[in-house]
């Protein structure tokens, strides 16, 4: 039988912790305040927690941290990439368990978050009981060009072609560029629209369930698109220090990898190169899965390395 998320809860507590003179970042926990702590990394860069995410884990044995990521959702203020980079975001992590005072904790992260937890993992290894990845992303220039300026396209011509629309023809090599431009030019119709439209973009490729995107320039909510855009034309801050060269640290550990075998926002290639560098690691690529997280196939995939984590400590 496939396993489902877990009942929705309620948060014991939720509150905003001040990490520098600019930001604040929401913070919730969950769960058991005495089960094995274990933290949630979201998406995007730009997404938010969503009331979903507490569910991938057992409330009876787990006390679940999520929080929303500088500029996020329920952060403050929205939408701002001043002092945001990966290294303040893994930064933000440690404070958060220091704050709660967790010694050692499970990361648990997809998409993007996989990434901010493979670079935590590697800076705070001493911290991390065992690590749980989804739609792995190692934030590379290839990926970034995969994502936004080609590889893409190949699968949804139509799409791409309203997406590379906004860009004139002599600056379509550099789509991304052009658009972190628009939304950063001050004009926030531009910033809107460009927001608008490079979400679109992404949900495209999104899920292989029926999937009609909601992007709206005038529904406020143009912070990811910012947020995305800001990490990825930067190439997640992390080229002075790729993910697959520092590998070796995770060993040790226990890993689980679930990628979907249909994801075309990030391919199950890293997610398989990332279980070759840690061969005692358990990989699971979902067949029937494209990229989101609460596809059946794929919950039952997440709540099954959850559950087995467990058992692992």
């Amino acid at each position: 039988m496939m396993k489902k998320l877990y009942p929705s809860i309620e948060p014991n507590q939720s509150f905003h912790l001040s990490v520098n003179d600019t930001h604040e970042i929401y913070v919730e926990t969950c769960g058991n305040p005495d089960g094995v702590p274990v933290v949630f990394v979201h998406g995007g860069p730009g997404a938010g927690c969503g009331l979903d995410d507490r569910c991938f884990f057992n409330p009876e044995k787990y006390h679940i941290v999520l929080f929303d990521q500088r500029g996020c959702n329920r952060s403050r203020p929205l939408g701002n990439i001043e002092e945001n980079t990966t290294q303040d975001l893994v930064q933000d992590i440690e404070t958060i368990r220091q704050h709660l005072a967790i010694q050692q904790w499970v990361v648990f992260g997809g998409s993007w978050g996989s990434t901010l937890s493979l670079v935590y993992a590697q800076t705070h290894r001493e911290r991390v009981l065992g690590l749980i990845v989804r739609g792995v992303f190692f934030g590379t220039p290839e990926e970034n060009k995969w994502l936004w300026q080609e590889g893409l396209s190949r699968f949804n011509p139509e799409a791409y072609e309203r997406y590379q629309s906004l860009v004139p023809v002599d600056q379509r090599d550099h789509i991304l560029k052009y658009y972190y431009q628009m939304m950063t030019s001050g004009d926030d119709t531009k910033r809107n629209l460009a927001a608008a439209e490079m979400m679109r973009w992404e949900d495209a490729g999104f899920t292989m369930q029926d999937y009609e995107s909601t992007a709206n320039p005038d529904d406020g909510n143009w912070h990811q698109g910012m947020l995305e855009a800001h990490y990825c034309v930067h190439n997640c801050f992390i080229e002075d220090r790729p993910i697959v060269e520092h590998l070796d640290v995770l060993k040790g550990m226990p890993v689980y990898i679930v990628n979907g075998r249909y994801d075309l926002l990030c391919p199950p290639i890293k997610a398989y190169k990332l279980h070759q560098a840690l061969p005692e690691s358990k990989l699971t690529v979902v067949d029937r899965a494209g990229h989101a997280s609460k596809e059946p196939a794929m919950v039952d995939a997440l709540v099954s390395a959850t559950d087995e984590m467990l058992s692992q400590l």
